[in-house]
């Protein structure tokens, strides 16, 4: 089973330092650019992907669900998303500006998606979890995966409250689960640390100070994150050379373990 974690920048295709200069990029309309992602995404066939930073719906993808676009092209027929900001934090305002009211993220699935939670954490502008129960074929039966997908704050101090509140949530949860997506932790690996301790995850990747995502034109830093728990095999973990987004995106081919209940 393939997952993948991709921070698409709502299709800008900004994958050049230069490009954040040019404002046309936020404004131009980006079907051809989304195209060009799930044709490369066609090649690998994931199972189940996390975007982040994705348009749900604004003239810019057409008035058309960027996600329910992702569906379609790559035979995802379970989705899930939801604008990124809160209508109970200070942010609530951009849910009034045009374009930016319909930023989010989203989960797609192969897999029957049986609910879904919308968490936003308490602190920071980007601070959205989605939390789908997806039912796996596995062997004679059938297990249920808890996701979570994540994006941070760009702010340290805002980002340790929400890794705090976010280990509490997730250490909650029932097994098997995987925690993915965009945690911005310019800091380092060791903002995690805390958060890995407290829920008992694994890093996905094991050769973790090897692996950058961001920025995709020169990699230096590893923003994007995949951990999982311990009824879960990691066979693979790699990033994928996708040049159509400022990060890249992070694929880990799993399974689960034997012997386990649901």
């Amino acid at each position: 089973m393939k997952l993948i974690t991709y921070n698409v920048e709502y299709c800008d295709g900004i994958n050049r330092r230069w490009k954040y200069l040019e404002v046309y990029n936020y404004l131009k309309l980006v079907k051809k650019k989304l195209l060009e992602i799930t044709t490369y995404l066609k090649e690998i066939e994931p199972d189940i992907l996390g975007l982040i930073e994705i348009d749900s719906g604004s003239v810019r993808f057409g008035r058309k669900s960027g996600t329910e676009m992702f569906s379609e092209e790559l035979n995802m027929l379970n989705w899930v998303e939801k604008t990124k900001y809160s209508r109970r934090s200070i942010f609530k305002v951009l849910n009034y500006v045009p374009i930016i009211r319909k930023q989010g993220n989203a989960i797609l699935s192969k897999y029957k998606i049986l609910d879904t939670r919308f968490i936003y954490l308490s602190k920071g502008m980007k601070r959205l979890i989605i939390n789908s129960r997806v039912e796996v074929p596995f062997e004679n039966e059938k297990r249920v995966l808890n996701l979570f997908a994540v994006h941070l704050s760009l702010r340290k101090k805002a980002r340790a409250k929400q890794l705090k509140e976010l280990a509490e949530i997730v250490s909650s949860a029932q097994t098997p689960k995987m925690v993915f997506g965009d945690f911005n932790n310019f800091g380092g690996s060791e903002e995690l640390y805390e958060f890995l301790e407290t829920t008992g995850l694994k890093d996905a990747c094991k050769n973790s100070y090897s692996i950058k995502t961001y920025p995709s034109w020169k990699p230096k830093r590893r923003l994007d994150h995949i951990f999982y728990s311990d009824d879960i095999i990691i066979n693979t973990c790699r990033v994928l050379d996708a040049d159509f987004s400022d990060h890249l995106p992070l694929m880990v081919d799993l399974e689960f373990k034997r012997n386990q209940k649901k």
